[in-house]
């Protein structure tokens, strides 16, 4: 068994929080997502992204209004002692995205491309010739990679964490320590997960987010596999804000993980006739059935650690 939770769980403000949180961020979603559906081209993408980074901060405000403050959810930075908490982060987000794309790829061989053309495609549907972008600053699409792998592991994540610092406020500092409260740890993860996850629906189905809209078993699957790769998450970013109690480390292993996400796209191959479109439901992103795997499998390994540490605190 783990470890009693002595305070009582409020499920009158879980309910308020998740309808609060869920009414202001579809108000920014779902038309800016309906935009983007009418508009795929460079003004589409940047409604878009405003609509979905400005839902980011829900959660903060949704955690702000039935908790009436943010006190206690550790802001102030705790870095020492905690340092070794930031490198866990790094490699927990590049064995999961490295690995996972690597096992795509290495399942679905045809769909890895070394020309860039994902890259190049991307461009061209926002009017840019990224070659010649690249070309007429010397550089080259490898070198354009590696370049965009060392900022996704330094400096993305640390500008990264003061967008996702508004979903952690929410998630992990409210939500769930809220559950923990009632239901202990493995259900708080389950269920915390899920409704991280719902959080993200109007993305999927209206603005095909992370899947696109031709994938296998669209667009059930998509929700589905999401929430699994929510709960997955969740429960890494739940243990670091445990370890540490201080919200900016679960903010920081979020913010490395959505600046290395594109990461793996950079070899997709779109020049295979429809299959790319219709497999992303496996990968090659750590949110895809295959692509999940390694994150997965530490996530069972941290989820074991935590639960054996709290049987032998607790002396059983």
């Amino acid at each position: 068994m783990e470890e009693k939770i002595n305070k009582k769980m409020d499920k009158k403000k879980i309910i308020l929080f998740v309808v609060i949180t869920y009414a202001i961020a579809w108000i920014f979603m779902i038309p800016t997502s309906l935009y983007y559906r009418g508009h795929q081209d460079a003004t589409g993408t940047m409604v878009f992204r405003i609509g979905a980074m400005a839902g980011m901060f829900a959660p903060l405000l949704g955690a702000l209004i039935v908790n009436k403050g943010l006190r206690g959810m550790g802001w102030v930075p705790k870095i020492k002692g905690n340092v070794k908490w930031i490198f866990w982060a790094i490699l927990v987000a590049a064995v999961s995205i490295v690995g996972g794309a690597a096992l795509f790829y290495a399942i679905f061989p045809d769909l890895f491309d070394t020309t860039g053309s994902y890259i190049i495609s991307t461009g061209k549907s926002a009017g840019i010739d990224i070659v010649a972008e690249l070309e007429s600053k010397g550089l080259s699409l490898s070198t354009y990679f590696i370049i965009q792998a060392i900022a996704a592991f330094t400096y993305g994540p640390l500008i990264n964490v003061f967008f996702t610092i508004g979903e952690e406020a929410g998630w992990r500092g409210f939500l769930y320590p809220e559950l923990r409260k009632g239901f202990g740890r493995i259900p708080a993860w389950i269920i915390g997960g899920s409704i991280w996850s719902v959080f993200h629906f109007p993305l999927i189905v209206i603005a095909g987010y992370e899947y696109g809209f031709d994938y296998i078993g669209a667009p059930l699957l998509g929700l589905l596999v999401f929430t699994l790769s929510c709960i997955i998450m969740g429960l890494l970013h739940e243990i670091i804000y445990d370890k540490t109690k201080c919200i900016w480390f679960p903010a920081f292993l979020h913010g490395v993980i959505n600046a290395a996400a594109g990461l793996a796209l950079f070899f997709w191959n779109v020049n295979s006739d429809g299959k790319a479109e219709k497999y992303m439901i496996f990968g090659p992103a750590a949110n895809g059935i295959v692509g999940m795997i390694p994150m997965a499998i530490i996530a069972v390994i941290m989820a074991v650690i935590v639960i054996k540490g709290n049987k032998s605190k607790s002396g059983q």
